[in-house]
């Protein structure tokens, strides 16, 4: 039988939970090309809310964690095949070209078009998770030769501490601003329209006549779907890998690198009074066991 017991309800675990993911917030970015079209990306994550229902079979299930992107700052990109135009004769005489029109190259860059385009806060996505709780010990360096009185003092003590290590995660898209699509809408007209920005007003409609599989490029390198929500949810989900890298970073977070619970080892039974010292006893063995109602922790001291 074990000589100390510890038990939380299934209120205290959310708090518990809740508290220990405010603490998350990572930043990324990559890139991706994709043909003629790419694209990139600079995020911040944080997490927000959050339901946790204990399991009885053990586990411990969260659903409904949001995950907020602010900043996220998308780009893309368009590497466009060079055009040349004019260059033809003008005035041809029998010993060549006696004047030929202007020549002009376009789209020589690489990517010939960037478009920045700020979605901070107007994308969500939703996690869910079903977790088992580990116990790990943990030596604390910076106990070095101090006493275990002395470390407990200068809070340096070695713990228990528990994480949640997770046997499955999925994470959804689940909402996009209608600012979104009015950001992505006309977005080709207006790539379009910078480009003959240089031209004069009589001559767009001939230079666009001439782009005009340029302009179809444009349209099918973009390629928006009617449906605005799986167009983000390819480019940042599948082609750049922003939800894979939220979901690895989240199970990283609480299997490994945020513990939810610690008990300090010795633990401390008795508070010190006047010369008194406070009591310490080590733990032993601890064992976790969770049902639908709350967590125990179990161990043995001395």
């Amino acid at each position: 039988m074990a000589h100390l017991t510890l038990a939380t309800n299934e209120r205290a675990f959310n708090k518990i939970v809740e508290r220990a993911t405010e603490v998350f917030a990572i930043s990324h970015s990559d890139s991706g090309s994709f043909g003629p079209f790419s694209a990139s990306y600079s995020a911040g994550v944080r997490l927000e809310g959050g339901k946790v229902d204990l399991q009885s079979d053990g586990s411990i299930k969260i659903s409904e964690l949001d995950v907020i992107y602010d900043p996220l700052q998308v780009t893309l990109g368009l590497d466009i095949p060079t055009v040349s135009i004019g260059g033809f004769c003008i005035i041809p005489t029998p010993f060549g070209c006696a004047l030929r029109a202007p020549k002009i190259t376009l789209f020589a860059g690489n990517p010939d078009i960037s478009v920045p385009i700020n979605l901070s806060g107007l994308i969500r996505s939703e996690i869910s998770g079903a977790f088992k709780l580990l116990p790990k010990y943990f030596i604390n360096p910076a106990k070095g030769t101090l006493s275990d009185h002395d470390a407990h003092d200068a809070n340096k003590a070695n713990e228990w501490q528990l994480y949640l290590d997770p046997v499955w995660i999925d994470i959804d898209l689940i909402d996009v601003a209608d600012t979104v699509g009015s950001i992505l809408d006309g977005l080709a007209d207006s790539i379009i329209n910078n480009f003959l920005s240089w031209a004069p007003g009589w001559a767009r409609g001939i230079v666009r006549r001439i782009l005009s599989p340029v302009i179809s490029l444009i349209r099918s390198a973009l390629d928006f779907a009617d449906d605005v929500d799986e167009w983000i949810s390819n480019l940042l989900g599948v082609s750049l890998g922003l939800f894979d890298f939220v979901v690895q970073m989240v199970a990283e977070f609480f299997a490994s690198r945020n513990s939810i619970f610690k008990v300090e080892d010795p633990f401390k039974m008795l508070d010190g009074s006047g010369t008194l010292i406070p009591i310490l006893v080590p733990v032993r063995d601890l064992s976790i066991a969770v049902n639908e109602n709350e967590m125990v922790i179990s161990t043995n001291i001395g």
